[in-house]
């Protein structure tokens, strides 16, 4: 299936990665299951009905597909028990609400989930950073901040706003402990699709919230692409300067950095022309907008110098380049 490669949010074509992501899932289930078949015990019926309710795209947490790349570590690893218990885990899974959840971390409602999601987020980072849950006061304070973050989105900004629920089933509130060096204000993960986490330490407006979350669903929606293809070429042990981080980063890093800093661009200067906005929030919004057209110049310089890009990769970053053009003008 063709999906085109434009710079601008785009509900339905979020909705139709979103759909792809969940049949890949399903079919690389079939096909883990197949080849365990005979070799490890599992509930064959449970993950049938699984993986059909995946292809007749009906919505799972972010957690299955955590599942899905723990099994195929551990049956690699021939770790049996470890697989056993995650096919029994995926053999249960349930699709959930299509609506957009808000949690914490620790919240009883994301169950063994928050265990999940701070080892893989902890992992990922590959920094001291103490992902961990807020505090309740922190919690409570930002849910009221992406509230109205989210309206805002919803009266501003449309297109992002359906773009951002076709792809998001959950927003986590996380924490990190404000002693270390290097802190956390927001990320995703490939193998959690469907989950952003947002640190409610950061983000102290709504102005900031809607550039917050239109960054961390433009990596989303990188990750969406790369089904079939990845981005660049290069090794995942070159290092170069990052546009976004102090610490010299892969390719990959920096392309994603470079993207979405030109879709936070995209996004704060329609928000400082909405019209409702307050004198103040436009300002911040612009100043924002400047601040997102300097990392993309960065990030651009360093793609072009060295990055090894697939056509998947020039395709997108054609895009975003034409974009940034455009709005120079």
């Amino acid at each position: 299936m063709a999906i085109d490669l434009d710079f601008a949010p785009d509900a339905a074509r979020a909705r139709a990665l979103n759909a792809r992501m969940n049949r890949e899932l399903a079919d690389s289930l079939a096909y883990v299951s197949d080849a365990a078949r005979g070799q490890l015990p599992f509930d064959e019926a449970g993950l049938g009905g699984v993986i059909a309710a995946l292809r007749n795209g009906e919505p799972f947490a972010p957690g299955v597909f955590a599942r899905y790349y723990a099994l195929v570590n551990a049956i690699g690893a021939e770790d049996d028990s470890a697989a056993v218990a995650l096919f029994g885990e995926l053999a249960r899974s349930r699709a959930v609400p299509a609506t957009l959840q808000i949690v914490a971390l620790d919240d009883q409602a994301l169950g063994e989930e928050g265990a999940l999601y701070a080892r893989m987020m902890n992992a990922e980072a590959g920094l001291d950073i103490a992902f961990a849950a807020p505090s309740a006061q922190v919690s409570a304070d930002f849910r009221l901040r992406l509230n109205d973050g989210l309206a805002l989105l919803d009266r501003a900004l449309p297109d992002l706003a359906g773009e951002i629920r076709a792809i998001v089933r959950q927003i986590v509130i996380v924490g990190s402990d404000p002693t270390k060096v290097m802190q956390f204000d927001g990320g995703s993960h490939y193998q959690l699709w469907g989950a952003l986490f947002l640190n409610g330490s950061y983000h102290p407006d709504p102005v900031a919230v809607v550039e917050v979350l239109a960054h961390e669903c433009a990596h989303s929606l990188l990750f969406g692409f790369c089904t079939d293809q990845a981005l660049i070429e290069n090794d995942d042990e070159e290092r170069f300067a990052s546009p976004l981080r102090p610490d010299p980063r892969p390719m990959d890093g920096i392309y994603h950095a470079t993207y979405v800093s030109a879709r936070m661009h995209w996004a704060m200067t329609r928000l400082a022309a909405d019209p409702l906005l307050a004198p103040e929030a436009r300002e911040r919004a612009l100043a924002a907008a400047r601040a997102d057209l300097v990392n993309f110049d960065a990030g651009y310089s360093v793609v072009a110098e060295h990055g090894r890009l697939t056509g998947l990769g020039q395709g997108l970053m054609a895009s975003a380049l034409a974009y940034v053009d455009a709005a120079r003008r």
